[in-house]
């Protein structure tokens, strides 16, 4: 408002300028205000992965001695059993006025008393991230692996756009629980941080 009266008040006092001059000119008098961002931690999750509920019972007993027997060979173990999948969900606002949002996913599989290989298949992972609108932000299924770069295993981000609502993830992974996860065990962890203008 400021901006369009000093721009008449030029007008009338000098003439008629040239409009993209006469902008130039109040951008110094009457300078736009800052605009700032807050980034924060808009919700944090975490769960052991599990075999599926109705995954049979003498599968899964036998899987847990064929670990504790030869540990090494996990991969094969596993490869029939089926997982659970957790779900979790969490809300962008649109009175955030986000330009993004990033959802960051830790992996942690365990191998019998944390002897891991130092290279090879460390497990399987499957994750959907879904916006309000159903539009899908992750890869789906992928092989996780031990090697020397430890944030192939540890970490993994998904740069989301910011559509305001309800975020739904999907998420399951090898892993035992219980007694028997001491052979073999999986763990996630999720963040998802964004921003705030002041």
């Amino acid at each position: 408002m400021k901006k369009t009266l000093a721009i008449v008040a030029l007008c009338l006092t000098i003439g008629c300028l040239d409009v993209p001059a006469m902008n130039g000119i109040m951008d110094r008098i009457v300078p736009e205000p800052k605009v700032t961002y807050n980034s924060f931690e808009v919700w944090t999750g975490e769960g052991n992965f599990a075999p599926d509920d109705e995954q049979n019972t003498e599968d899964l007993l036998k899987a847990a001695l064929d670990l504790a027997g030869n540990p090494l060979q996990f991969q094969q173990t596993i490869q029939n059993l089926s997982w659970k999948e957790y779900k979790h969900d969490f809300i962008i606002e649109s009175e955030w006025n986000a330009r993004f949002a990033v959802l960051i996913l830790s992996v942690d599989y365990t191998i019998f008393g944390g002897d891991q290989p130092a290279e090879g298949p460390a497990g399987t992972l499957d994750i959907s991230i879904r916006d309000p609108e159903g539009g899908e932000h992750a890869e789906g299924y992928e092989l996780v692996t031990w090697n020397e770069n430890s944030n192939e295993i540890e970490e993994r981000t998904y740069m989301l756009p910011p559509i305001y609502g309800t975020w739904e993830i999907t998420i399951s992974g090898s892993g035992l629980e219980g007694i028997v996860s001491v052979g073999y065990a999986g763990e996630y962890y999720l963040k998802v941080e964004s921003e705030k203008l002041n």
